[in-house]
């Protein structure tokens, strides 16, 4: 036998389970081979961090001949069995030991991530995820603008999960590297290969699913991926600058699945927030700062988490090859300008609620199923408008105006643009796309 740094429990056992653990893991090919000709074939809990008594993440390697001698096929409820499991080594990744890339950031953990009323809906679900993969929320959409830590969220799942459940499979991928290496095992005809490691991975972490626009081979990929791993009740967490229903040129097969679990999104931070996560810096890398310093620096930069973290360092890196603190005149030179608040980017939402507005009647009417003349026409309207004015598609804007069939759209949009081109409706139209335009040039 190999020897491994090991260390030994008793645990309580079902033969399905001795089924699922082989089949992960690197146990002896007789004993692997004894247990697959027996008919222990149904999908069992991850019953081994709840009845034993290991606390160190580790490998199951092999079983000793206590099992051996009864005979699995004589098994019936339970048996006692020794374990041995193989403690990971100083310096070892698991994703490696999996056959994967380690492209989890270690530095990317719950404990640092510092939690705010802005994002405190999305570590809160990240947490229970990692905690319970599969059984709380499944699955988890993260949706913010960039640089709000829904990147750090994503990584913090994983590396939590792999601390509390090391025999778990924990993929990270963005959708530009997924999409990579499925056109690469397209051309190289190694289709099965890729669908083997993304299908069999306990948790699947896909940061930026936005980058799948108009990349229909992929988001098929995708799709079957999602279902396979969804059925057999795997751990699915997502991530993109911007909610589902607001997905442009996806599939609204995908989309609708992505709503299935949690949607969670996290805002900007407002000044004390943002002051809070530079306290938080200033602290992690031992640095003393006048507040007047940090509060400056929160009052200049007010959308982006990372810029906040950079212009610190940025500051605190000058003040140290100076030789001396930096007077309130360098720190505002060194500063950038204060931020300009972003336009308006006008969403489906914004149309709806704008007609709605117009013609004095509720969004609720807009997404519901009254055949009222003048509801009907306000309807068909900020369909046309949505469709004209974002860059969502059909089966999109089916989902936004109530869960309706792409073709009930289209067959609006074509309505409202011949409303657009009369004389009774032209003008109302007409106003309505230049007031929601003239939006996008204020500010928030």
């Amino acid at each position: 036998m190999t020897n491994f740094p090991q260390s030994r429990a008793r645990v309580c056992a079902t033969p399905k389970f001795l089924q699922r653990a082989l089949a992960h893991h690197s146990w002896p090919c007789q004993a692997r081979k004894a247990v697959q000709k027996t008919p222990f074939t149904s999908e069992i809990s991850r019953i081994f961090a709840r009845e034993s008594d290991l606390t160190t993440p580790g490998d199951l390697c092999y079983a000793l001949d206590t099992y051996r001698h009864q005979g699995l096929a004589n098994m019936r409820s339970q048996a006692s069995l020794d374990i041995y499991v193989r403690q990971p080594l100083a310096g070892e990744d698991t994703q490696s030991r999996h056959g994967l890339a380690p492209t989890l950031r270690p530095e990317y953990t719950f404990a640092r991530f510092v939690r705010t009323h802005n994002n405190m809906l999305a570590y809160a679900a990240s947490l229970a995820v990692a905690e319970n993969p599969a059984r709380a929320y499944n699955p988890l959409f993260i949706h913010s603008a960039s640089g709000l830590g829904k990147t750090h969220l994503l990584h913090a799942i994983g590396n939590e999960a792999i601390q509390r459940h090391g025999w778990l499979k924990v993929l990270y991928v963005t959708c530009e590297r997924f999409a990579t290496e499925f056109y690469r095992s397209l051309h190289e005809g190694k289709t099965a290969q890729f669908r083997k490691l993304y299908r069999t991975a306990d948790i699947l972490l896909l940061d930026d699913v936005h980058f799948l626009r108009e990349k229909t081979a992929t988001q098929e990929e995708l799709f079957h991926t999602f279902n396979d791993l969804h059925h057999r009740g795997k751990q699915i967490v997502l991530t993109s600058d911007r909610p589902p229903e607001e997905l442009p040129h996806l599939q609204e097969r995908l989309i609708s699945r992505f709503r299935w679990g949690l949607v969670a999104d996290i805002q900007p931070p407002d000044f004390e927030s943002r002051l809070a996560i530079l306290h938080a810096k200033a602290t992690e890398l031992n640095l003393d700062i006048p507040e007047t310093t940090l509060e400056l620096i929160a009052g200049r930069i007010r959308s982006n988490v990372r810029a906040l973290e950079g212009a610190l360092i940025r500051l605190t890196a000058t003040a140290a090859l100076n030789g001396h603190e930096l007077s309130p005149d360098s720190l505002t030179a060194l500063l950038p300008p204060p931020e300009r608040p972003k336009p308006v980017v006008l969403t489906p939402e914004i149309v709806k609620q704008e007609v709605a507005r117009y013609y004095q009647i509720s969004v609720e009417d807009l997404e519901g199923i009254s055949r009222e003349r003048r509801v009907v026409c306000a309807r068909q309207i900020a369909i046309y408008l949505a469709r004209e004015l974002t860059e969502h598609s059909f089966p999109a804007l089916g989902t936004i105006f109530g869960g309706r069939d792409h073709s009930t759209i289209m067959h609006a949009y074509r309505k409202a643009k011949a409303l657009a081109e009369s004389p009774l409706f032209s003008g109302e139209i007409a106003h309505l796309k230049a007031k929601l335009l003239a939006l996008t040039e204020r500010t928030e």
